[in-house]
């Protein structure tokens, strides 16, 4: 997850190859580090909705239990139980925003990087028609 708007993806913190580090260097080693990145984002986001679930019924036991026992007590301890768990479900809905927005950055630089590949072996045309490849 990244911590600020500067924050690198995993995949952009280290490189091991040679050249000056740019993207484009290796295309299918950046296509096979942002598919990794994706499906740990993925499995992330399907973690962060669980745990929002999670909150949302942890909220309706909580009214329960404030309905059934809580009669003799005042009514903002309920109330303060309630903003809490608004607070944690709206920092976690937040997390999932993010995150799904960085999903959504992977998959276009993934489908870039495809069809970089599908231009990278097209057939040359203008090359006396042989079907010769454009290297």
């Amino acid at each position: 997850m990244l911590i600020s708007k500067k924050s690198p993806r995993p995949s952009e913190r280290f490189f091991t190859g040679p050249g000056n580090g740019n993207p484009g260097d290796f295309p299918l080693r950046r296509y096979m580090r942002l598919r990794e990145d994706f499906g740990t984002g993925a499995a992330h986001a399907s973690l962060t909705i669980l745990l929002i679930v999670l909150v949302v019924a942890l909220g309706r036991v909580v009214g329960i239990v404030f309905a059934r026992h809580g009669k003799g007590l005042t009514p903002w301890y309920g109330r303060c139980v309630w903003m809490l768990i608004a607070i944690f479900t709206l920092s976690a809905g937040r997390v999932l925003y993010y995150k799904l927005r960085e999903l959504r950055r992977i998959r276009r630089e993934m489908s870039q990087l495809r069809a970089t590949f599908r231009n990278s072996g097209e057939v040359d045309a203008t090359a006396g028609g042989h079907g010769q490849r454009r290297h």
